[in-house]
């Protein structure tokens, strides 16, 4: 049989797929395989991503050994990696009843929080944190204490709570950067790959933190920066770090499409700037956005544009890269001057027209998403569907405004599908496609939406928008003020604590009716 020590040693430098293959090869010599190496075997299937096979060696591991805490949580993690809180709720449950040890205790709530983080129960994913340290202090009790006070709009601690988190890392792993400024430890490689990893995760969601406090705080976009060295297979790789672009002059730079749409489209807005350092200009988009990328917005003569897959590497092409979530921090142009105070930047083909009755566009949900994290972080963002609709009625009554909904999914669920039907909500979007979506905006004479990729584009379109944001809201918007450097057009409503949106909803039915008072008075409307 193999040693045990060489499957640990692929497992802790992230070669996941040579670890599983070796164990799987002790399974088809017919090697008998107690607990330890299904639980291990079922470990790897899950790092990979293959979870119904993870699911089977757990269970295999369990009935040879009912008493197992740590595949319990395992298998929590696994249900909620698919989107399934209560079965990830028993097997979390089962996993802290059997708990005896300090270790399988601090995995078992560190589970616990994330699990009640996806649920929107903010105050007990704190209990679980808390918990979590009172057993010992470690840097994922740290860590998972900071993102709770972060959701429940405690920013101060929440930033204060990540720093130790991030201190406590280096003095396990590498002392001497102990003491060091955060920064500084960007891309830096300490111990193995996966706390290297850990480090970059924790440095970018300090700066996360460091935003929502103080927006545009320097220290704060540059540990943003920590998010490209937070994958392993960075480090696995010598020529995505070798690429990466950091700012400086060079005669050719690859710009790709790295996060979500509405990502991208807010920093297309960089690109005629970015266009004056370089003297040729690659630009990777998915396929979805080509077409209003080539229609709406003006590129540089030196720019070119080309489809990116998801099989693409960007750092194979042998010139410098960066990805578009990034751009404006390595160019330093992260700013309202650098921003040209958040002009339109995609070319319209429809101009604003008076009409008796205003078109307002809808937008209640941030979409659904196939992993937790993007999943809760767009659950936290919609808007409680009840009190929007009373609230868009009112201005379908008041301003005998047309409501149209800028949704793809949701339209089953009530009130909506109700509404739908009294042909009081109509339906202009049938296509996912974002030039098609360009052209349904260009008809609104107004958007009221959550944050989402929807209002990126309409900010980019200049199309009046009324932005609902949750609290804390996303770092880009800042906490506080009704205006945002990245759109003219736009106008903020905010909720004044967590969960409760009742003052983002008051907001937004002021703005409504300043931007219909405006164009009752003269014609057009005022941006």
């Amino acid at each position: 049989m193999l040693p045990r020590s060489e499957l640990d040693r692929l497992e802790e430098t992230g070669q996941w797929p040579q670890a599983l293959a070796m164990l799987k090869h002790q399974l088809e010599a017919g090697v008998v395989m107690d607990a330890d190496h299904w639980h291990r075997l079922g470990r790897l299937y899950q790092r990979l991503g293959l979870l119904p096979k993870a699911e089977r060696a757990y269970l295999s591991s369990l009935r040879m050994d009912p008493s197992r805490p740590l595949t319990c949580n395992n298998l929590a993690l696994l249900f909620l990696n698919r989107l399934l809180p209560a079965e990830a709720d028993q097997w979390l449950m089962k996993g802290l009843a059997s708990a005896r040890t300090p270790q399988e205790r601090d995995l078992l709530h560190a589970t616990g929080c994330a699990l009640r983080l996806f649920q929107l129960r903010h105050a007990d994913a704190l209990a679980f944190a808390d918990r979590q340290l009172s057993i010992e202090e470690t840097v994922m009790a740290r860590s998972n204490r900071a993102s709770c006070l972060h959701r429940l709009g405690r920013l101060e601690e929440a930033a204060r709570d990540q720093e130790r988190a991030i201190r406590l890392h280096l003095k396990k792993h590498a002392p001497q950067w102990q003491s060091a400024c955060l920064p500084s430890l960007v891309g830096v490689a300490i111990a193995d790959l996966q706390e290297r990893c850990i480090l970059q995760v924790m440095l970018m969601t300090h700066g996360i933190f460091q935003l929502c406090l103080q927006p545009g705080d320097p220290e704060g976009t540059q540990l943003l920066l920590a998010g490209q060295a937070a994958d392993p297979a960075y480090w696995l790789n010598p020529a995505r770090s070798g690429t990466r672009w950091d700012g400086s002059e060079t005669p050719e730079l690859l710009v790709w499409d790295d996060q979500g749409f509405g990502d991208t489209l807010q920093n297309l807005a960089w690109i005629p700037q970015l266009a004056d350092r370089v003297k040729r200009l690659r630009l990777w988009l998915r396929p979805a956005l080509i077409p209003l990328v080539a229609k709406r917005f003006p590129l540089p003569d030196h720019c070119v544009v080309e489809p990116m897959g998801s099989e693409s590497e960007p750092w194979a092409q042998g010139v410098p890269q960066v990805g578009t979530y990034y751009l404006p921090i390595v160019m330093k142009a992260w700013s309202q001057q650098a921003r040209d105070g958040g002009l339109a930047f995609l070319q319209r083909h429809q101009s604003l027209q008076h009409r008796a009755a205003p078109r307002i566009g809808l937008v209640w949900s941030a979409g659904r998403h196939k992993a937790p994290q993007p999943e809760r972080s767009a659950r936290v963002r919609d808007v409680p569907l009840q009190a929007f609709f009373l609230l868009a009625e009112q201005w379908r009554q008041r301003h005998q405004a047309r409501l149209l909904s800028l949704q793809l999914e949701g339209h089953a669920d009530e009130p909506v599908q109700g509404l739908i039907q009294k042909g009081v909500l109509e339906q202009p979007l049938r296509s996912p496609d974002w030039l098609e979506t360009a052209e349904v905006l260009e008809t609104l004479d107004l958007l009221v939406t959550v944050d989402t990729s929807v209002a990126h584009l309409a900010g980019a379109l200049g199309v009046p928008t009324v932005l609902l944001l949750s609290c804390p809201a996303d770092w880009r918007w800042g906490q506080h003020g009704e205006h945002t450097f990245l759109y003219r057009c736009m106008h903020l409503a905010r909720c004044a604590v967590p969960g409760d949106w009742s003052q983002a909803l008051s907001q937004a039915d002021h703005h409504v009716g300043a931007l219909c008072r405006a164009m009752g008075l003269d014609g057009e409307w005022a941006g």
